[in-house]
């Protein structure tokens, strides 16, 4: 079977380490490929080592740098027999590839989070302006695809509000699941949180836990360790400690005896859960943390309730609640969340692109 041509276009080109987006963009990539020659257009090129650049090119059929111009894009679309484009909406996206949209047989969005669902939730932390415009830029931008990729049945259910006669299908994001994880309650110990520091929730979210919350957790010598990039340029202390480079993060992850998610505003679908859930490390999370998690979404606790701390020194303390929340949540994220469930949502998403 001859393979079309698809093409890509993304924020940037993608660094799995980095963000659950970029993580999200190079597994979509890798798996697309088996069914498309993908052609990839970064809009904003990362400096990335040649190695990485040449290992991320052996999953396309070409790097094209970005083209501004409408007239060259047409062109560059009839040159590869191009008809199907994926817009990879996330971060920096800019709306004004809005324009290329129109020129395309078929353009897909892949939403990753609704943003103006995101801003509403952080407008409930601080002020914030120009909120029904960036939600109109965003809905035009979804306007203008022919199907649009929802993060989860959640954001689906927003996205059919909007667009109730709109093709959507959902492509959860996945994490990979280590065959064993050795570590259990005895073995572990302290709390942490995982993320991507550039991105200001993530930020939020610390600053605030180790402000109002982390001083009230009463057990002695825990501490508190801050993981991902970005990390470091949250102060240390004796019992706060950030690790900046992480190279696995389920083997870092399983070290610990709790995974605290403070999310106070957000949207979408939250890699970092599902890597906990992957390392058996138990969760103690906002609504923000957990939503559209299958079997968890409902499980989360009011940041500023006393609920949220007694639930930490619970886990922390109770060696059956702490079993029991971990195989839980171990069996969830390999049902619907492992990269073999991502596989089959690939399956689905190249059906459903077939009946056009």
């Amino acid at each position: 079977m001859v393979k079309q041509n698809l093409l890509i276009i993304s924020p940037t080109l993608p660094n799995p380490e980095m963000s659950a987006g970029d993580y999200r963009v190079y597994t979509l990539t890798k798996e697309l490929k088996k069914y498309f020659n993908i052609f990839f257009i970064p809009l904003n090129y990362k400096e990335l080592s040649k190695t990485y650049i040449k290992n991320f090119s052996k999953l396309t059929k070409n790097i094209i740098k970005p083209i501004t111009s409408e007239t060259n894009f047409k062109k560059f679309l009839e040159q590869n027999n191009i008809s199907i484009c994926i817009f990879e909406k996330y971060f920096s996206m800019p709306f004004d590839v809005c324009k290329f949209m129109q020129l395309i047989k078929m353009p897909i969005v892949d939403v990753h989070e609704i943003g103006f669902v995101k801003s509403q939730a952080l407008s409930n932390v601080k002020k914030i302006g120009n909120l029904k415009l960036f939600k109109a830029k965003e809905l035009l931008f979804y306007k203008n695809a022919k199907i649009l990729i929802a993060i989860t049945d959640k954001e689906k259910q927003i996205l059919k509000e909007y667009f109730p006669n709109k093709k959507i299908v959902v492509i959860p994001t996945c994490t990979k699941i280590a065959n064993s994880i050795k570590k259990d309650f005895e073995n572990r110990k302290d709390i942490c949180y995982f993320g991507f520091f550039e991105h200001k929730p993530n930020i939020d979210a610390v600053n605030y836990f180790i402000k109002n919350i982390f001083n009230k957790i009463k057990i002695p010598n825990i501490k508190f360790y801050i993981l991902g990039y970005g990390s470091k340029q949250i102060k240390n202390t004796k019992n706060i400690i950030s690790v900046d480079n992480i190279k696995n993060i389920s083997k870092e992850l399983s070290k610990y005896k709790v995974f605290v998610c403070p999310l106070r505003y957000g949207a979408g679908l939250k890699k970092k859960i599902l890597d906990a859930m992957a390392a058996k490390t138990p969760i103690v999370s906002t609504n923000f943390g957990l939503e559209g998690i299958k079997n968890l979404e409902k499980k989360h606790f009011d940041i500023n309730t006393k609920e949220f701390i007694t639930k930490i020194i619970e886990l922390y303390t109770n060696k059956t609640m702490w079993q029991k929340e971990s195989n839980r949540n171990y069996s969830i994220v390999r049902k619907y969340y492992s990269l073999n469930s991502f596989t089959k949502y690939i399956k689905n998403f190249i059906k459903f692109i077939n009946k056009k």
